[in-house]
């Protein structure tokens, strides 16, 4: 691969990438190839983007505490659904749903159980996994872990990664 900045030659390994493209701060990926250039310039090669970001989602939807706002924002995002519009599922007011997204109000566990079955209804998880939705399998619910790291191999998503070390 050659560097968009000075044109050189640029070489790869695997690592474990911090995927900080996701809005998460906790997700990490195993096994990713990263483009480094001698002239400072790096960039990770990750295969089957929404794959991943549906495995992400289904993680934290099956997590035993109360999601944060920056889960709440993935989660509505990777549906692809609009703030007014997830708001408006919710049956709740796009102020309120901004204040949980923004950790300005914490969100009551009914509600955060509803953002979890929009969300696996929407990505079509399995009838298992909204089962334990449904049956409250979360008994830690409202004991909050932020920063709880989210790792990822991802040859469990891409079986080929093309990255030649």
């Amino acid at each position: 691969m050659i560097c968009h900045e000075c044109n050189s030659n640029m070489k790869e390994s695997q690592e474990v990438y911090h995927y900080t493209e996701s809005g998460l701060d906790n997700v990490y990926l195993g096994n990713i190839c990263i483009h480094r250039c001698k002239c400072g310039e790096s960039f990770p090669s990750i295969p089957n983007i929404i794959e991943l970001n549906t495995v992400i989602g289904s993680l934290i939807v099956k997590k035993s505490t109360s999601l944060d706002g920056k889960e709440i924002v993935f989660l509505r995002k990777n549906v692809g659904l609009n703030a007014k519009t997830f708001a408006e599922y919710l049956g709740i007011d796009k102020s309120t749903l901004s204040r949980w997204e923004n950790n300005q109000q914490k969100i009551a566990k009914s509600n955060d159980r509803f953002i979890r079955l929009i969300y696996a209804n929407l990505k079509g998880l399995s009838g298992e996994d909204i089962d334990n939705l449904l049956k409250g399998a979360a008994k830690d619910f409202n004991k909050s872990k932020y920063g709880e790291k989210i790792n990822i191999p991802m040859d469990s998503i891409c079986s080929q990664i093309e990255c030649r070390t």
